[in-house]
This record gives C-alpha cells, sequence and structure tokens, in this order.
C-alpha cells in the first residue's frame, strides 16, 4: 500500500494481516482525492474507523493541515502510529483509541470543527447510517464541509440525513464512495 501523490508520494504504508480489516484501495484513495483536488489543502480531517491511516495519511500528504485518526482496534492504532512515524507526520495529526461514537463526541466536547470526514465502518453491520446521523447531530462541521462515507454496494444509504445531504455517489467495484454536504450555515 503506496501513498499516491503529495509530499509522501510512493512511501509505503505499513498494514496488518489477517485481520478482518479492508484498506481503501490504491484505486479508490486515488479517485477520492482526484474528486477532492485542492480543497483538501489545509483543512482539518478526520479519519474515522482509520484502519491503517491510508485515507488520513495520504489527506496529510497532500496538504490537510491536520488529520484526526480514530479507530478502536489496538493493533491498528499501531500500525496508524507507525505509518505516521514513517511518513513524518506526527506533528499534524492526532490518534485516539477509542470507538467511532465516543471519538465524535469527544471532537465536539473539545469544540474540534472538520472540514472532511471520512469514515469507512465495517461493511454490512448497519453502522453507516448510525454514523451519519450521529455526525449529524454533533457540532463538528464547519461550513461548506462534506463528509464521504466508503460502504458497500449494496448497503442502503440515506439521502437526507438532518443537516447531511448525499450529492454525489461513485462506484469503484464492491464499494461505493457517497459524498454528502453540510446544509447547516
Amino acid at each position: 500500500m503506496k501513498i499516491v501523490a503529495g509530499k509522501n508520494r510512493g512511501n509505503k504504508l505499513k498494514s496488518l494481516k489477517g485481520l478482518s480489516i479492508r484498506p481503501t484501495s490504491q484505486k479508490v484513495r486515488e479517485a477520492l482525492f482526484d474528486i477532492l483536488g485542492i480543497s483538501i489543502e489545509g483543512t482539518y480531517f478526520l479519519d474515522l474507523f482509520a484502519g491503517t491511516g491510508a485515507i488520513g495519511i495520504e489527506a496529510l500528504s497532500r496538504g490537510a493541515q491536520k488529520v484526526i485518526f480514530i479507530e478502536k482496534e489496538i493493533k491498528c492504532i499501531k500500525i496508524i502510529k507507525e505509518n505516521l512515524k514513517k511518513t513524518k507526520n506526527n506533528q499534524n495529526s492526532l490518534v485516539f483509541k477509542i470507538d467511532f461514537l465516543s471519538g465524535i463526541k469527544l471532537l465536539a466536547k473539545k469544540n474540534y470543527l472538520l472540514d472532511c470526514i471520512f469514515l469507512d465502518p465495517p461493511y454490512n453491520m448497519g453502522l453507516v447510517n448510525i454514523s451519519l446521523l450521529e455526525i449529524s447531530k454533533l457540532p463538528i462541521l464547519k461550513k461548506n464541509s462534506v463528509v464521504i462515507v466508503q460502504h458497500y454496494k449494496k448497503e442502503k444509504v440515506e439521502e437526507n440525513i438532518n443537516n447531511l445531504k448525499l450529492f454525489d455517489q461513485r462506484k469503484y467495484g464492491e464499494s461505493y464512495l457517497s459524498f454528502f454536504s453540510n446544509t447547516n450555515t
């Protein structure tokens, strides 16, 4: 697994073997950041259900100001920290070993405001719409922010969840990327 573009382009990231983790493929990461383009520069970015941290590290490589990683599995946390150290991105990141709901509530309590949230919850566990609903309830999104969900192609995603409105959807093999805008101003 390699960083696709930016200051860390070509760096190989560590991954986990033998666990039920499915890192976002290079093709999907490349497509995601091609869609986001230069809008990623200077952002506060959340990698929720971070896994190996590949999405967040790609965001840092492409100019995100700060990336917060939320992941509950200790083995994944160790990999994220190793990948951040390898890419020299420790100073621009925060890593929390916490479940997604407690994590986003913690961010709200600490008054973090995010430009972009990427989430890739475990497939077929009903977490996509639950996660979006919980995100929409908390004051963690800046004006004009975007929330991107990677999900299984057969998983039904609500188009409107409070202030989050679906504005784009792209299919990549067995996965979709669904893009939501924050309509709160």
